[in-house]
């Protein structure tokens, strides 16, 4: 069987937080959140990579069927919603301070 945290390699994204700032005594509360969304951003990015490598793909095609059409389209619009996302996400990092920001 294939378990949920094994398929999601849940054990390594959920231990890849690892804060500079305990390294050098004081831990920086704010710093996960840091990590955190940066991290997020990065696997929204790849994901937006990976729609736009697919569509270019179709779009290779000497012919393009209405229903490639339709999945081109769709595609667009994911990527259009997860950067309505990662827009989102500047909320949250605005919870925090500049100075939060700069420790």
């Amino acid at each position: 069987p294939v378990y949920y945290g094994d398929y999601l390699q849940l054990p390594k994204i959920l231990n890849a937080q690892d804060t500079e700032s305990a390294k050098y005594g004081k831990s920086a509360h704010d710093e996960t959140l840091f990590i955190i969304i940066h991290q997020a951003y990065e696997l929204w990015f790849k994901q937006i990579l990976h729609e736009l490598a697919s569509i270019r793909t179709i779009m290779l095609k000497s012919f393009i069927p209405s229903t490639d059409l339709a999945t081109i389209q769709s595609r667009l619009e994911r990527v259009t919603t997860i950067q309505q996302i990662l827009i989102d996400q500047i909320n949250v990092m605005e919870t925090m301070t500049s100075l939060d920001f700069m420790e």
